[in-house]
């Protein structure tokens, strides 16, 4: 009797548990420094206006850095040799407790008096989180650990939802605090230690699920330096492939809209809904409920949309046309944002508010997929047009733009605050700057938020249309590839 053959590439449970678990710190991470990290530095750390001033100058000085940072990370993966763990595996770790220990201390300052001393803390330990960001390449570890693009596809699925899952654990992150808070009685105490304890358990089963993942393919090692990955490799890339080119241009267009919506709605609840502006004077169990709310409608429609994107993709015929679509999707409630705050009425209307970051949150959600699609085709557009495989350098350029974006949308908050004079009692979480500036404030968290994020949508749709592979060209490529 014939007996039916194990699949080599099929992965068991514990493959997929680990690969799942081991992104918890990196999803936290994310969520903190996305959202809260200027919130932080401006209200709860007691530095102010000066918060401002360190975290809006060190965000777009870090982006300088990951400029020489990121293609120097990609190319120490790429050119690691196979060891005991795998290759990519000890990155992973790496990353894990270098991004526990920088967001750990950027959330929990001490309350030094020295400005310097304050600088270098915060300096220090985010270019230690920034670093251990840059490690984290999971989408390399997916692909040394099974051949098989269907087990591939598998393997992003849970890694997606918990990342999502984290997200929404940030969004009760304030109503976590004011909970601390009622035991401690400081606001400054109370966020580090919540932030810290939520990193001790992200990190703990994060390092469990990575010692669950074994790397079983990796490429033949060539020692000849004609085959090897070269730095010099990064910009080829722009030069040579026109995917790339386009696929990039609309990343860096395309993903401020998330980016600006998410860190500028927090400041426009808490001022524009929940406080007073006659004093100054926030609602703080107004503020965490609808911070809550507002972050639960932003994570939860990136789930609906990652469930209903593949079907859709489907009906669109390729995943650039369904990625068009959903610029458009994204950009016009942004702008419905806009027109609402002009007109003097958005303030009064917090559910419209609420419902147009659902919308255009469903159709980022759902652009994850086609997006993934179009990046994993820019990989093989290039193996299709040049014969070598530089795909943990893509992957750099995508760690970059992604970093550049958040770090640019805090910023801008940041030169805006300075710029308004914006000053927060960091024990009672008031306004004590110039009240009478605060419809002014809030206008321009609109813009950032609203006006911004609309014609940036425009813009991405724009430079979709140029993208160089048609039908025609990816039905070739895929033939010549298989």
């Amino acid at each position: 009797m014939k007996t039916k053959q194990k699949n080599p590439n099929a992965l068991g449970f514990k493959s997929y548990l680990g690969t799942t678990l081991m992104g918890l710190t990196d999803g936290l991470v994310n969520g903190l420094m996305t959202s809260f990290f200027m919130i932080y530095l401006t209200d709860y750390a007691g530095l102010g206006a000066f918060g401002a001033v360190v975290g809006g100058t060190i965000l777009v000085l870090a982006r300088v850095f990951d400029a020489v940072n990121d293609p120097l990370e990609g190319w120490i993966m790429d050119r690691a040799k196979v060891g005991k763990y795998g290759k990519y595996k000890p990155f992973i770790i790496l990353s894990i407790i270098m991004q526990a220990v920088g967001a750990g201390c950027l959330f929990f300052i001490p309350p030094i008096q020295n400005k310097v001393m304050i600088c270098i803390w915060i300096i220090l330990f985010y270019l230690v989180y920034d670093m251990g960001a840059s490690f984290f390449a999971p989408n390399l570890i997916y692909r040394s650990m099974t051949l098989d693009s269907n087990q591939r596809g598998k393997l992003m699925i849970a890694p997606r939802l918990v990342g999502m899952m984290m997200g929404m654990v940030t969004a009760g992150l304030i109503a976590m605090v004011n909970g601390v808070n009622a035991m401690v009685g400081n606001m400054h105490n109370a966020f580090g230690l919540t932030v810290l304890a939520l990193l001790a358990f992200a990190t703990v089963f994060s390092l469990l699920g990575i010692s669950m993942v074994k790397e079983k393919h990796h490429a033949a090692e060539d020692e000849t330096e004609e085959s090897k990955v070269k730095l010099t490799d990064f910009f080829l890339l722009i030069k040579e492939n026109k995917a790339l080119r386009v696929r990039i241009l609309d990343t860096v267009f395309s993903g401020f809209i998330w980016t600006f919506l998410f860190s500028t709605c927090l400041y426009y609840i808490k001022w524009g809904i929940c406080a007073d502006l006659a004093t100054g004077a926030v609602d703080d169990g107004a503020y965490g409920t609808y911070s809550m709310i507002a972050s639960m409608l932003m994570f939860v429609p990136l789930l609906l949309g990652t469930v209903v994107a593949a079907p859709l993709m489907k009906k669109f015929g390729s995943p650039i046309r369904f990625n068009r679509f959903l610029l458009l999707l994204q950009a016009i409630p942004c702008g419905v944002l806009f027109v609402l705050q002009i007109v003097g009425v958005l303030h009064s209307l917090p559910m419209v508010f609420l419902i147009c970051m659902a919308i255009t949150a469903t159709a980022i959600g759902a652009g994850f997929m086609p997006g993934t699609t179009i990046d994993m085709e820019c990989m093989d557009y290039e193996i299709y047009i040049h014969g070598k495989d530089r795909s943990a350098l893509c992957n750099a350029f995508t760690k970059f733009v992604n970093k550049a974006q958040g770090a640019l949308a805090n910023s801008v908050i940041g030169f805006l605050l300075i710029a308004i004079g914006y000053v927060v009692d960091s024990t009672t979480g008031d306004f004590a700057g110039d009240i009478a500036k605060m419809p002014s404030m809030l206008n321009w968290f609109i813009v950032i938020m609203g006006l911004i994020p609309c014609i940036f949508g425009l813009v991405a749709w724009f430079i979709d249309g140029k993208y160089p592979i048609t039908d025609e060209v990816r039905a070739d490529m895929k033939e010549k590839l298989q």
